[in-house]
């Protein structure tokens, strides 16, 4: 009797989570926190991004206040960032416009959205791509089941076939989320990225990875392909 294939993501995660642990929790913002959190740390390392934060909270209090400060006043807080003066114009813009759609400085109405409306919803913003809309509802408050992917999760992805190598990075950010399993809660795609970002890290990185020794070695088509 077929009971059908197993689900990719599944077989990953279970397999890590024995290699590794389940990873714990990470640090929960308000929505609208984390979307300014993950606009500063797009390309930045945490320590500086949340640096840049802090400067952000102790220079204007509330995020109402820097909805409408001037570029330079938020580019002077956050100048250690990459593409520091791209953000100090486009944070301000995103959280005006939440302010006209929802009439109010809150992300709280995407809890009543499809993962992926919310998802494009807030791609619609200023600055925001793909791998920010999903902290935002996944690193959250909202704790929505969206996966975070980023350009480790796409190394990965296209090294284990789960999307095409040349595949654009929009399109192939799409297709994984799909790939999620109808059972994950937020806190399974939360613990997928952590443990698929070590991963890449550690074993998948970029310039000759170290497939020997990798929990998945024995699953993984590209790994298959070096031994063979």
């Amino acid at each position: 009797m077929d009971f059908g294939t197993p689900n990719q993501l599944d077989v990953i995660h279970k397999r890590l989570k024995a290699h590794y642990g389940s990873p714990g929790p990470g640090v929960r913002f308000s929505p609208v926190g984390m979307l300014i959190m993950a606009m500063l740390g797009s390309r930045t390392r945490d320590p500086v991004s949340l640096r840049a934060f802090r400067n952000l909270r102790q220079r204007f209090g509330t995020a109402q206040a820097l909805a409408y400060a001037e570029p330079e006043d938020v580019y002077g807080c956050i100048r250690e960032v990459t593409y520091a003066e791209t953000y100090a114009i486009y944070i301000p813009q995103a959280l005006q416009a939440i302010i006209r759609r929802f009439g109010t400085l809150d992300l709280e109405s995407l809890r009543g959205m499809a993962v992926e409306q919310a998802l494009m919803w807030l791609q619609g913003l200023r600055g925001v791509g793909p791998k920010i809309s999903a902290c935002v509802l996944n690193f959250s408050e909202l704790q929505m089941r969206a996966l975070v992917i980023d350009t480790h999760y796409l190394r990965f992805a296209s090294r284990f076939e789960l999307v095409h190598a040349d595949m654009p990075a929009n399109l192939a950010v799409r297709a994984i989320q799909r790939l999620i399993p109808n059972t994950w809660l937020a806190t399974d795609t939360e613990q997928h990225h952590v443990l698929v970002k070590r991963l890449a890290q550690e074993f998948c990185v970029a310039t000759s990875p170290q497939c020997h020794g990798c929990p998945l070695r024995n699953i993984c088509p590209y790994s298959k392909r070096l031994d063979s």
